[in-house]
């Protein structure tokens, strides 16, 4: 029984390193083609986000028969639990870079010129820390998702900075509100996967000792923090 719990869980990882592989793809992706204006990568990373989704469904599945037929206790219990979690936080990375790639389809129509200031900075820290948590769960690295929850505070002052920077922009140069809209839309998508990274880290705290941060700052009220 326990070969087979084991066999199962390092397919559950496997579908968690490529959900994670797709989710960042997708974004360096969407990112690339706001700077570019290039229309028609940015439609390509709204039409591939299906594969994200089925990827997400393929994992759940799977943790839910593992959950009902081998019977998992202690640290394996809280890894297939975290593992569904972690699958749909994921999906959600993926559906904010379909929200890039559609801000990049409107600013490649309404092209004005205007600057993307920090975004790609923005997009490194995102995707880096993305890609972290998501190595810190299938590496059991308690230490590097503790890392991931510090940079939580630096993505959003870079999100400030964005919003501060358009702002003005649009206040003084009134042919760049369209665009500088859509770019606040990208900047938000960016901040946002940076809070799904911070849950997959505080899930990966939740796997290796039982408990979730004290004091949690929770980034999305629909999400239930408390297993």
């Amino acid at each position: 029984m326990r070969s087979v719990l084991e066999g199962e869980l390092r397919s559950i990882r496997e579908g968690i390193t490529a959900l994670s592989t797709r989710a960042v793809d997708a974004t360096a992706r969407a990112v690339h083609a706001l700077i570019q204006r290039d229309f028609d990568e940015a439609r390509d990373v709204k039409r591939e986000d299906k594969a994200v989704d089925d990827f997400r469904y393929d994992i759940e599945r799977a943790c839910l028969t593992a959950l009902a037929t081998q019977q998992p206790v202690a640290r394996d219990l809280r890894e297939l639990i975290a593992a569904s979690i972690i699958a749909v936080e994921l999906e959600r990375c993926g559906d904010y870079a379909k929200g890039v790639a559609k801000a990049a389809r409107r600013i490649a129509r309404c092209d004005s010129g205007i600057s993307t200031f920090n975004l790609a900075d923005m997009d490194r820290l995102a995707r880096d820390m993305l890609e972290r948590s998501t190595q810190a769960f299938l590496n059991r690295d308690v230490q590097t998702a503790e890392q991931v929850l510090d940079d939580d505070d630096r993505l959003d002052r870079m999100y400030n900075e964005l919003l501060s920077s358009t702002m003005t922009t649009m206040s003084s140069h009134p042919q760049h509100i369209e665009c500088g809209i859509w770019l606040l839309h990208a900047g938000h998508s960016l901040e946002r996967i940076g809070d799904r990274a911070t849950n997959i880290a505080e899930r990966v705290i939740f796997v290796e000792t039982g408990d979730l941060p004290g004091d949690l700052n929770v980034h999305d009220p629909s999400q239930t923090r408390a297993l």
